[in-house]
């Protein structure tokens, strides 16, 4: 009896997120693992370990190196894991080097807005691979890399066309404790995936001022809001933000402990400056690039977004404090709240 066909999978970032989406491909799929810094993909090669993730070993059967073209070539899915800021060199360095299948699909798993475009992942990777334009869709949701790692049960949503190619990559990913919903709204979980990283960093700030639990449900409501309009302005559904990749995402972004974005926006809320926030914080807190590019949207296409613009600024140094004024809530000189008239 015939062996089921595994198809190759190219891995294409090797931070935490990379490398658990690897071990979980690798099920099902033959997996290489490319790492843009050769030090620490010979690192991974030769332990299988990864620093933050404890407890964590990736497969022997994930191939893990550092040339680009050989990860790439006749790959049938490239799974693209890799900081924003990185994006469009890589598809570029993809484009000059790869020789791709003619059946190679595209899933991006990074969270983004490119600033001077403000194009999503998913729109950079289909605008510097033309051969996989109608072919990229985007995987997303609440979704902390440990958490994954151990098993904890997971949902995720795969953004863009419907159909059985969709239905494909979303098997491929799934197992006893992932599960991943097609949906065919990419640019809204897209953006979904990115601006509740802002919001993330407003939870974290009412942490550090010591606000509580009523007030953080009104800031997940109105932040919720806030993504809504500019996720359709932009294009999206608006059911989108109602789902993993919206709704689920920010429960999980704004209230978790592991969130990277929640814990630099408490260290705002308690005081320190962004620089020396960000300096206690080992990994990218992607949410400040983000608030960025939320205020650039949300003046894009002409929508009112006071609760993403305090985010921003606190983000930028200004007093932590305007993210409770942006809600209607006054502090009082002894800590209590009343709501501004």
């Amino acid at each position: 009896m015939a062996r089921p066909h595994k198809p190759v999978a190219a891995v294409l970032g090797g931070g935490m997120w990379g490398v658990v989406l690897a071990q979980q491909l690798s099920a099902k799929a033959r997996v290489r693992l490319w790492e843009f810094v050769p030090s620490l993909a010979d690192a991974l090669a030769k332990t299988r370990r990864h620093a933050h993730i404890p407890g964590f070993r990736l497969d022997d059967s994930v191939r893990v190196g550092h040339d680009l073209a050989a990860a790439c070539a006749d790959a049938e899915v490239l799974l693209f894991v890799l900081p924003s800021h990185a994006m469009a060199r890589a598809t570029r360095d993809v484009r000059a080097k790869a020789r791709l299948s003619p059946r190679a699909l595209a899933v991006n798993a990074s969270k983004g807005v490119e600033p001077r475009t403000l194009a999503t992942m998913g729109d950079i990777v289909a605008r510097e691979l033309p051969a996989l334009r109608g072919k990229v869709w985007t995987l997303t949701g609440p979704s902390f890399a440990r958490e994954v790692a151990r098993g904890v049960p997971t949902g995720l949503m795969l953004g863009g066309p419907l159909g059985p190619r969709a239905d494909r990559l979303a098997a491929l990913f799934e197992s006893g404790s992932l599960s991943v919903q097609p949906w065919p709204d990419r640019v809204g979980v897209e953006l979904g995936g990115s601006l509740k990283n802002v919001i993330a960093i407003g939870a974290g700030i009412l942490d550090g001022l010591g606000a509580g639990a009523n007030t953080k449900a009104a800031l997940l409501v109105r932040g919720l809001a806030e993504m809504g309009l500019i996720i359709r302005a932009a294009g999206g559904r608006a059911d989108t933000i109602y789902g993993l990749a919206g709704l689920g995402d920010l429960i999980a972004t704004g209230t978790s402990p592991e969130s990277r974005n929640r814990a630099f926006g408490e260290k705002l809320g308690r005081g320190l400056s962004p620089r020396r926030a960000l300096s206690q914080i080992p990994t990218v807190v992607e949410g400040v690039e983000a608030a960025d590019s939320a205020r650039s949207l949300a003046r894009r296409h002409k929508v009112r977004t006071p609760l993403l613009d305090a985010i921003f600024d606190a983000a930028g140094g200004e007093p932590a404090r305007g993210v409770l004024t942006a809600l209607g809530f006054r502090w009082g000189e002894h800590g209590e709240r009343r709501q501004e008239r």
